[in-house]
């Protein structure tokens, strides 16, 4: 069941992804693109992040689309997790915030890093729920890659090693000054390490080769009625392909 305020599916908010996808395919830049359509269909301030973190150019929802794999896939493998983008997205999930099927077949929520600011348990939580999932995943090795500057970033990070591994998990936390930019250097093997990566940032899932949907997939295994997939029916090509 969605949450109360969620954004309702309706022909105006269809068509105004409809237009914000038109621009971009054509080349647009994202931010005026986005500002015309918002001022056109007079969107809310909730409404123009769902455009802004949903919708994305034909080109590059491809790309997701060719790189993502299934759970099946997670075993046996390195498994490079961005622990603030998984973790936020499932706090969101735990306090009953909107969530939406992207255009890429991603998860998201809409109010990103604001939801892990002084939620120390509900962060421990999420590794929790990341760690039961993973049980079932097995991959061979996790890396959690975490940013330096985030609120708790030491404590949390310490907490979640310390959770993987009386699991049995081999399990690696990096502190790291530009997390996103850690996360592609791994994933590529740049660092003699090549692994499936676990984030919602399209930053980095436009370049990694190989894409897991961590906290969308806990999510739908737990309540898959909370998420709207009303932008990724109408929007998705994978319904092309």
């Amino acid at each position: 069941m969605l949450s109360r305020g969620c954004i309702e599916s309706n022909f105006r908010t269809v068509e105004a992804a409809k237009d914000y996808k038109y621009l971009l395919n054509r080349g647009y830049p994202a931010s005026s693109s986005l500002n015309i359509v918002v001022t056109r269909y007079r969107m809310s301030r909730v409404e123009r992040s769902l455009l802004l973190r949903c919708v994305h150019r034909d080109e590059y929802v491809a790309k997701v689309l060719r790189s993502a794999v299934s759970r099946e896939a997670i075993s046996g493998s390195n498994l490079l997790i961005d622990l603030l983008n998984v973790s936020t997205t499932l706090i969101a999930f735990l306090e009953g915030e909107c969530l939406y099927k992207c255009d890429d077949g991603i998860i998201r929520d809409l109010g990103g890093s604001r939801y892990w600011r002084g939620r120390r348990e509900r962060a421990l939580e999420t590794i929790n729920l990341i760690r039961d999932h993973l049980i079932a995943v097995k991959p061979v090795n996790i890396y959690l890659v975490l940013d330096r500057l985030a609120p708790m970033s030491g404590e949390i990070l310490k907490n979640a090693e310390k959770i993987f591994r009386e699991s049995g998990f081999n399990v690696e936390g990096i502190l790291a000054d530009r997390a996103d930019k850690k996360i592609i250097e791994l994933s590529r093997g740049l660092e003699g390490l090549i692994g499936v990566v676990a984030t919602s940032d399209s930053l980095i899932l436009e370049k990694a080769d190989q894409i897991y949907d961590l906290a969308g997939e806990i999510i739908t295994s737990i309540d898959p009625g909370r998420v709207d997939r009303s932008i990724y029916a109408e929007l998705s090509i994978k319904h092309q392909l």
